[in-house]
């Protein structure tokens, strides 16, 4: 009998197979779209890369919502040219039982139209949003399998500073169900490639927030 584990394992080489056919397909549109309406561009393509892979699923037996809907998905982590949102799809069988999550982990840029990873699932026991918002507020759950990616960048000298903030960072040092958690590393290198430096960390309520500032550089050195 298919686990979630493996209905998942069935979904990430499909996803796979036609994540970049359906990015291309429809750049020029979502591109206009993210231009003119920002992040839901992103909700749309979400919604085209689903229905063919939905549509797999029932063919095995299982159903997934197809869609996307924001209410059930978070996002609270990484840089603007690389935040992090986790969607989630409850899988059921065939007589309606809960079999668990799917998540689809989606990398996406704040910047421009653009993805600088691969979307991918994750597989969850957990059915409740409660118990899957835990779960992925964990980066032993979220980051397990992620190659970490560490980069360095350089330009001229600075005429202005830009800041950002992560509220996500507590969350890269917590355990869930015996997962062990990375270290900050990762977190603070996914900001790095993209030229931010951390400046500082401060607790607020139950997180920590990290603050990062960047160089502005002039056109052509200027």
């Amino acid at each position: 009998m298919n686990t979630i584990h493996s209905i998942v394992r069935s979904m990430n080489r499909h996803v796979n197979e036609i994540w970049e056919a359906i990015l291309l397909e429809h750049a020029v549109e979502l591109s206009a779209m993210f231009a003119e309406f920002g992040d839901r561009a992103y909700g749309v393509y979400i919604q085209r890369l689903m229905d063919p892979i939905c549509e797999e699923v029932r063919k095995s037996g299982y159903e997934v919502p197809a869609g996307f809907r924001l209410s059930e998905s978070v996002e609270n982590w990484g840089p603007p040219e690389e935040r992090e949102r986790c969607v989630w799809y409850g899988v059921k069988d065939d007589t309606g039982e809960p079999c668990g999550t799917a998540v689809l982990q989606f990398f996406h840029s704040h910047a421009r139209f653009h993805l600088p990873q691969p979307p991918r699932f994750l597989a969850l026991e957990e059915t409740e949003p409660e118990a899957i918002l835990q779960a992925l507020c964990t980066t032993g759950v979220r980051l397990s399998g992620l190659p970490l990616r560490y980069r360095h960048s350089s330009g001229d000298e600075p005429l202005e500073w830009e800041y950002g903030a992560d509220a996500g960072l507590l969350e890269y040092v917590q355990s869930y169900h015996g997962r062990t958690a990375v270290d900050f590393n990762y977190a603070l290198s996914s900001w790095g490639r993209h030229g931010w430096e951390l400046v500082q960390v401060v607790p607020h309520q139950d997180r920590l927030v990290g603050f990062f500032k960047r160089p502005v550089h002039r056109a052509g050195g200027q």
